[in-house]
């Protein structure tokens, strides 16, 4: 700021800082600083997404977030009040969290047949994103695989189980609900039978 009459606020004045990334359900406060004097008085306001946030979590000039979530992740602006249009370049928030929604889809989704190629997927909600998977079979006391994928190349009876998977990153790991996955039939390899089990 210049004199008291036609002052001048300079964009490039104004800089968002904070922490780049943050844990869901932990606080963290952004800061706007400005590298000219400003009033003792100054009114900060605040910016996400280019779209303006309740003041009630302003103090002075400071955004202060309490247990945040992944919905409060996005690029950070401040202003100060008078001169909205002269905004900080955005800083953006992001937010880390454990795997969640983690689900298993089958292909093929149909009747499954004996000698059928059969491939487990596993998606997850996480960032950083999963990274480690790993497979189980009901009943069994170890994993049977490994990796966001896992084919079963020729399938028979024995395959035949609830499987489910569970997804990994940085902050934990979920498991997915159980799904079945049975054999259906047996292919008839021979064209001359006449019944096929």
């Amino acid at each position: 700021m210049d004199g008291d009459s036609g002052a001048q606020l300079d964009v490039t004045d104004l800089q968002v800082e904070t922490q780049q990334s943050v844990k869901e359900r932990e606080s963290v406060t952004l800061t706007c600083n400005s590298s000219c004097s400003l009033p003792q008085k100054t009114t900060f306001i605040w910016f996400r997404n280019t779209q303006r946030l309740n003041t009630r979590t302003v103090k002075e000039n400071q955004l202060q977030l309490q247990s945040v979530s992944r919905h409060d992740a996005g690029n950070y602006q401040c202003a100060v009040s008078g001169y909205e249009r002269l905004i900080s370049p955005p800083v953006y928030l992001n937010i880390e969290y454990p795997p969640q929604s983690v689900s298993v889809s089958i292909s093929p989704s149909g009747v499954i047949v004996e000698g059928d190629s059969v491939t487990l997927s596993c998606s997850s909600d996480s960032n950083p994103p999963a990274l480690i998977f790993s497979w189980f079979k009901e009943n069994q006391s170890s994993a049977v695989g490994s990796g966001q994928s896992f084919s079963i190349s020729s399938f028979n009876s024995s395959h035949s189980g609830n499987y489910y998977c569970e997804a990994q990153n940085k902050h934990g790991s979920q498991r997915s609900e159980s799904v079945s996955v049975t054999v259906k039939g047996i292919f008839c390899k021979h064209s001359f039978s006449f019944i096929c089990l």
